[in-house]
């Protein structure tokens, strides 16, 4: 006979999907370090190039956030405490525009199974329709996280392509899945 863990349900704590005022910039800093830490082989940046950036880094992130000024960002929190995140960011330029890239999404290892991946994501897909400028979606994926893409192919991303030995940690080469979720058919206009 074999035991099998159950998550007891009734006592999970309530989970806010919020924006952060720049004034909270360390709490958005300790995330993001925490989410390098623990995933390296999930971003396109290390924990060592993070730690070293100044401070004022960490507060522009977070103004142009709150501006929507290229970008977004959600946090999930849970008694005060970040637990996840999520974001994505998009070009000025006329031409790439309307196509928005998500990036950073992490939710704390011990507050994963609990959807608030899901909740950040369809927050933040929410948002960049509701700009009404985003015709596409998209995002890239390490090949080895099944966990995520379930997530993602759940919400409609599709994927659309696969580069090999995108990404290197530690000296491992890393395949990415390049992912997309159409949300507006546009059609070109006449020539």
């Amino acid at each position: 006979m074999t035991t099998q863990k159950v998550k007891d349900w009734g006592k999970m704590p309530e989970v806010s999907i919020i924006t952060l005022p720049p004034a909270r910039w360390r709490a958005a800093q300790r995330l993001r370090l925490q989410a390098l830490l623990a995933e390296p082989s999930a971003f396109a940046s290390s924990y060592e190039d993070e730690l070293a950036f100044p401070d004022d880094v960490w507060i522009a992130r977070l103004t142009s956030a709150q501006e929507r000024d290229g970008n977004m960002t959600y946090f999930a929190e849970v008694d005060g405490e970040l637990v996840g995140m999520a974001g994505a960011h998009w070009s000025n330029r006329s031409e790439m525009r309307h196509v928005a890239e998500v990036y950073g999404v992490y939710v704390s290892s011990e507050m994963r199974g609990r959807g608030i991946a899901s909740r950040l994501m369809r927050r933040l897909l929410e948002e960049l329709r509701s700009l009404d400028q985003f015709e596409k979606v998209s995002l890239t994926l390490n090949t080895e996280a099944g966990a995520a893409l379930g997530l993602y192919q759940g919400l409609g991303f599709k994927i659309i392509g696969t580069s090999r030995r995108e990404l290197k940690v530690a000296g491992q080469y890393h395949d990415l899945h390049i992912m997309a979720l159409q949300l507006l058919q546009r059609q070109n206009s006449p020539s």
